[in-house]
């Protein structure tokens, strides 16, 4: 039995099909998840995403999306197939999700191959893990790990949250990049073999040591690295992690070595250069910008959606990273929407423990990386060699994380797909220090309790990673579900209130939004769902106030100039409508509810009397809504001809 189970670990297909099924067990009730949260604003209601020719006969998406173009290419393309449909949606995020455990079995399978640890096994029985089974490092380690990875609960954020992509395709290209490099190199090595390193090498040798396979693994490598920094920002240290992998496990002189990583170095510019706006074309008459004014305005927009203190952010994020540490560990209390607190003081209790054990894990990592170079072996220092696998893990972890976890606020704080990329290094320094502590103290254990020890822990995650979905599978059920967690989150109970509207719950939803607004008064979108109940129920009264309240919160949210238009005429307050219209016409100017508000104005003029500014409203009406300039012509008593030209 135990030999049956090492020899399906050792072989690459039985362990590929392994991590497909537990994938698609674990997700497969997924496929009918409604789309929630941002999904609405980045997809549903995305009109670059309705036309393809937006992305490729001109620049329209490009110029509204440059950093997340490929990500929101593919949503287009799920549009282009099947519409709304969401189970199209869930399937390609599937199949990322799958794709991407699959270059995690295959980035570690090939890690074992690298200089470093031929060094260590290929004369040796180091990568004998259980003597009496024969099972070895390099065979189960990427499984174990790709296992844990593809069943992880904690990855169902980025899987079964639609717009996540952004962060798993992300994750895709950045490991499909790594992998391809890996690949060049260990081409290179093969052809590098047996040339003393002490005879150095001129470019012209270093040169004649590319194959076209090497090459074309190179260029691959670029690409799909420029494909992950156009998925999403966080892929800024993929050219870092590649000279870290470069530093761990290759040799040879970084003269050379260098020459290698070149390629994607140069790619190190392409996310600050898409994210931040230097200025560059700007209007005729424009004072050129000095460097000083470039640096002003760079430091202003390395940020999202926030006006935190980078020092608050990165005190805050101290604890953030322990969270989801716990979060990787122990993956309880998951949740959609953290109410988390915000720290701006270094030396407060959570802030400063949370320092002190980051940099424990730090400097262990460290300490790993020198105790096991294969000097310390010849001067016999007998240092596993699987424990750099756990140092490089740790570092791959807090590399990946440092774009959304350092000092570059983000609204949001903490959220759990950002994980989903530095997850990696947990899962692979996770495997590591189970094999590590099996060979070190159970050697001589049968290897099926190995096996059950690790199919049981892949089991449980399995099961909460289907139960977590089985939550995400009602949008009612998961907001409730954040409530509970979050219950003083005006944006949680908000959106349970849209939940609960959505599925005619009229009178929950009231509850689910009045609520909001006593927890959060400064919760501006509360207000407008609320007034939107009233004006559905006319009670137009009701919904006035609350209007008020919201354009006092968010001047700049058009959409409640709008409904203040519709609770003034569903009044009868045309005087007062015709007023605040001209007063704020600027402000929907260029929007999408200008259409609506110009047909808002022209009713109150056709009531009042004033048919000639009627009919001018008329005209504009018409270019942007045929039904609503319809609707008008029939208060200026031109139904019938508005009506029909309004057809055409």
């Amino acid at each position: 039995m135990a030999q049956n189970i090492n020899t399906a670990v050792r072989r690459s297909f039985p362990a590929i099909f392994l991590v497909l099924l537990a994938g698609i067990i674990v997700y497969g009730n997924t496929f009918h998840v409604p789309f929630t949260f941002d999904d609405r604003t980045s997809i549903v209601d995305a009109r670059v995403l309705v036309n393809l020719d937006n992305f490729f006969s001109n620049s329209n998406a490009y110029d509204n999306l440059p950093n997340r173009y490929i990500a929101f290419l593919s949503f287009a393309l799920n549009y282009y197939f099947d519409g709304y449909n969401v189970i199209g949606y869930h399937i390609v995020n599937l199949f990322i999700h799958l794709t991407t455990a699959l270059l995690v079995y295959g980035l570690l399978r090939l890690t074992f191959r690298t200089p470093y640890f031929r060094v260590f096994f290929e004369y040796s029985e180091s990568d004998s893990l259980l003597s009496q089974s024969g099972i070895r490092f390099s065979a189960f380690v990427p499984l174990f790990a790709a296992l844990l990875f593809v069943v992880h609960p904690v990855q169902t954020q980025a899987v079964t949250y639609v717009v996540q992509r952004m962060t798993s395709m992300a994750a895709m290209f950045y490991l499909l990049s790594i992998y391809l490099y890996v690949r060049g190199r260990l081409s290179i090595e093969q052809l590098e073999d047996g040339v003393p390193e002490r005879e150095g090498k001129t470019s012209s040798t270093i040169f004649s040591s590319f194959s076209l396979s090497a090459a074309l693994l190179f260029t691959g490598s670029v690409f799909a690295a420029v494909l992950a920094m156009k998925t999403k920002e966080n892929t800024f240290t993929l050219p870092l992690v590649a000279i870290l992998y470069e530093l761990f496990f290759f040799r040879g002189y970084w003269s050379r070595r260098v020459l290698y990583l070149l390629p994607l170095l140069a790619t190190l510019p392409i996310v600050p250069m898409t994210y931040i706006d230097l200025g560059v074309g700007g209007e005729a008459g424009d004072i050129p910008q000095t460097s000083g004014d470039i640096l002003s305005d760079t430091v202003d927009q390395l940020r999202v959606g926030t006006e935190l203190t980078r020092l608050s952010y990165l005190f805050t994020q101290f604890r953030v990273i322990v969270t989801y540490l716990r979060l990787l560990v122990l993956p309880i209390n998951q949740n959609l929407d953290y109410d988390y607190p915000i720290y701006s003081t270094f030396f407060t209790p959570p802030v400063f423990l949370s320092f002190l054990l980051l940099t424990l894990i730090f400097a262990a990592a460290v300490y790993l990386f020198f105790a096991t170079r294969p000097k310390s072996r010849a001067s016999g220092r007998v240092v596993d060699p699987i424990l750099r696998l756990v140092s490089f893990g740790i570092l791959w972890f807090f590399l990946a994380l440092s774009v959304e976890s350092t000092v570059v606020p983000i609204v949001d704080v903490i959220m759990e797909h950002r994980l989903y990329l530095p997850s990696f290094g947990a899962v692979t320094a996770f495997a590591s220090v189970y094999c590590f502590l099996a060979g070190k103290f159970f050697r001589s254990v049968d290897g099926k309790l190995f096996f059950f020890g690790a199919a049981v822990l892949v089991l449980i995650l399995g099961f909460a990673a289907f139960q977590r979905n089985h939550l995400w599978g009602d949008s009612i059920r998961l907001w409730q579900d954040v409530v509970n967690k979050s219950p003083n989150k005006g944006r949680a109970l908000n959106n349970l209130g849209v939940a609960f509207e959505e599925a005619g719950q009229r009178q929950e939803a009231f509850n689910a939004f009045s609520r909001g607004i006593a927890v959060a008064p400064a919760y501006y979108k509360s207000y407008y769902n609320l007034a939107d109940l009233y004006l559905v129920s006319d009670q137009p009264e009701a919904a006035l106030p609350l209007l008020q309240t919201l354009i006092r919160l968010k001047p700049d949210f058009t959409e409640a100039y709008v409904s203040i238009g519709a609770a003034l005429m569903r009044s009868g307050q045309f005087r007062q409508m015709a007023f605040f219209l001209e007063k704020n016409l600027e402000r929907v100017k260029g929007e999408r509810g200008e259409g609506e508000a110009r047909f808002y104005l022209g009713a109150a003029y056709a009531f009042l009397g004033k048919r000639e500014a009627a009919l001018r409203e008329l005209q504009i009406v018409s270019r942007f809504d045929p039904q609503l300039a319809a609707n008008l012509a029939g208060l200026l008593g031109l139904k019938t001809r508005h009506t029909s030209s309004a057809s055409h």
